[in-house]
């Protein structure tokens, strides 16, 4: 972070962060410092600051371990010149081997190793931290360009190392696990194929006996089925047959009707509607007739015949208008 870089330039320039404390704070910081202020005649709360900030200069120290790897080492300070006008700088090269060692020996004690195995891994380490530094060497002499091997090199490869060994060491064991995990449901269901093959041969007896009372009942079954199902059904399909037969019959017979119906009915509207024509009068006219037409007799027979009146002797000219009083009590 950059910004924490400038923070450590401002300290190393002046000892102080500018405006990192709120006044809230800081009135508490110089009144901490006044009693040890005012044996120096300090009592202005611009003196009180300084004297805290020279204190601070007194007592704190700054460690700063910068790479010098790619251009940002070298923007850094020429943006923030105290890391260099206000450091003692100390350029470390690279490591020996008796040092790649050592520190390998100490990074890897952490883990559960053999110490033949946790030996070979430090030489291997070593090996390869030296053989790449080597290579790199030869980079820059064909080349011309630098591939820069460091300390934190190393102990990213050891890091690297450690959590390789870890992830590792988890995969073996949730595998184990699993292994284990299978091997006992495999036990478990050999056991009850076990158990299950001894229930089968003790109820093999049980199985041979219910298969031939299921052959037998089967048996049975047909025999009833040829007996007496199939002549009851026979004697079901010719009662359908003949039912089929009537049914048929009756929709003629049906059909037939509605035939005629649909011929009678336009004759009755029709005759319905005549009827409604006649009036009054006309009745009237029809009683006075003395000797009616051989038409209008007709009709009154047949008025008589539908109301089921019993003929009566009368007088002829009496006969219409005892036609007309029934047709009347008819309507």
């Amino acid at each position: 972070d950059e910004a924490f870089v400038e923070d450590i330039n401002n300290i190393l320039n002046s000892g102080e962060v500018p405006n990192m404390f709120p006044a809230d704070e800081k009135m508490q910081i110089l009144e901490s410092v006044r009693p040890a202020a005012a044996k120096l005649g300090l009592e202005s709360p611009l003196q009180l600051w300084g004297y805290f900030i020279s204190r601070c200069k007194r007592n704190l120290h700054v460690v700063l371990c910068m790479s010098p790897i790619g251009n940002a080492f070298r923007e850094r300070l020429r943006a923030n010149p105290s890391l260099v006008n206000c450091c003692t700088i100390d350029w470390f090269g690279s490591w020996p081997e008796d040092a790649l060692e050592a520190v390998a020996l100490k990074q890897l004690k952490e883990i559960d190793l053999d110490a033949d195995t946790r030996q070979t891994l430090v030489r291997l380490c070593q090996a390869i931290h030296v053989q790449v530094q080597d290579a790199s060497e030869r980079f820059l002499a064909e080349l011309g360009k630098h591939n820069y091997v460091t300390p934190t090199s190393y102990l990213e490869l050891l890091s690297a190392l450690k959590s390789l060994l870890e992830s590792k060491r988890q995969a073996n064991a949730a595998a184990r696990k699993r292994y284990n995990v299978g091997l006992e449901k495999l036990a478990g269901s050999a056991a009850q194929v076990a158990g299950m093959q001894q229930e089968l041969v003790a109820m093999q007896p049980q199985l041979v006996a219910t298969v031939a009372e299921v052959e037998e009942l089967m048996a049975k079954i047909a025999h009833e089925k040829k007996v007496k199902v199939e002549p009851k059904a026979a004697v079901v399909r010719e009662e359908e047959a003949r039912a089929q037969e009537k049914a048929a019959a009756a929709k003629a017979i049906k059909d037939e009707c509605e035939a005629d119906l649909a011929e009678a009915i336009p004759i009755l509207n029709d005759a319905l509607s005549a009827l409604d024509t006649i009036k009054e009068a006309d009745i009237a006219y029809i009683k006075k007739l003395q000797n009616p037409p051989s038409a209008i007799k007709l009709v009154m027979e047949a008025v008589c015949v539908v109301l089921d009146v019993k003929p009566v002797k009368v007088r002829s000219q009496q006969v219409c208008g005892v036609a007309l009083m029934l047709l009347c009590c008819g309507m």
